[in-house]
């Protein structure tokens, strides 16, 4: 992806998003405009962005080279909600399509 800049290969990257300790509901939303913009937003703060998202680094193994070719702009994929080490739950989970043409 391109992150301030310039392309960024690192598997993870710090967003500005404050800790949350303990049990609560924290509203998530994430607006994805095609390759060209993906935002971020934790309890209405803007906390990452970054902009065409490409398949390439090395953090894989056990890859397709067919599959797996490095610059290419991703367009379209899969959405997966997952934790990283820590219990989460979901809730109240919406999917907005911004491609469709308004009249």
């Amino acid at each position: 992806m391109v992150y301030e800049g310039k392309v960024d290969e690192r598997h993870c990257i710090d967003s500005k998003s404050k800790t949350y300790d303990g049990d609560q509901w924290v509203k998530a939303e994430i607006i994805v405009l095609g390759d060209s913009l993906i935002t971020h937003i934790i309890d209405g703060e803007t906390v990452l962005q970054y902009s065409k998202p490409q398949i390439g680094g090395g953090v894989v193994n056990r890859f397709d080279p067919a599959i797996k070719k490095d610059g290419k702009l991703l367009k379209n994929g899969f959405i997966a909600l997952q934790s990283e080490g820590q219990p989460v739950d979901f809730r109240n989970i919406e999917i907005k399509d911004l491609s469709q043409k308004r009249n």
